[in-house]
Parts: C-alpha cells; structure tokens; sequence
C-alpha cells in the first residue's frame, strides 16, 4: 500500500477519498509546474547574461570604431529651471 504524508500525518492511499485523491493530484501538478517553470526561468537568466555580454562585447566594438556623438549637434537642456520665467 502507498503512504502519503499530510501536514506530519502519514495515511494509506487506498484510505483517502476521492475529493483528497484528487486535491493531492493538483498539488502534485502545481509541484511539478512550478519546478519546470523555475528551469525555464534559469534558463532565462542564463540567456540574459549571454545576450548581456554580446551586447557590452559590440559596445566595446563599436566604441573603438566611432568617437560618441560624433557629428551630432549639441543637446540642449530639457530642465524646465534653465528656462526663463
């Protein structure tokens, strides 16, 4: 017979009724979402931090290429403290 532990108590499977059988199934399916979604969220993480540094390999690239800003006119103050009242 299969045992199952609930909050410290341990019951036979065979013992529980359908209505907890069925409790248990959506809280082994959650268990096992959850899990699978963590894997996939590292996996993310994992993609970011490689996509992070081709990114700062092409900045650094591109600045040994091209002075910043270059032929471009010179930016203008947008602070509303500049302006006259």
């Amino acid at each position: 017979m299969a045992l199952v532990k609930i909050n410290g108590v341990t019951y036979e499977l065979d013992t529980l009724s359908d209505e907890v059988k069925t409790h248990l199934k959506y809280l082994s399916y959650i268990d096992s979402e959850i899990e699978r979604l963590k894997m996939q969220l590292g996996t993310f993480h994992l993609s970011r931090d490689h996509v992070g540094r081709l990114l700062d390999f092409s900045i650094a690239n591109h600045a040994m290429q091209h002075t910043p800003f270059e032929n471009s006119p010179p930016v203008e103050s947008t602070d509303s403290a500049d302006k006259p009242a």
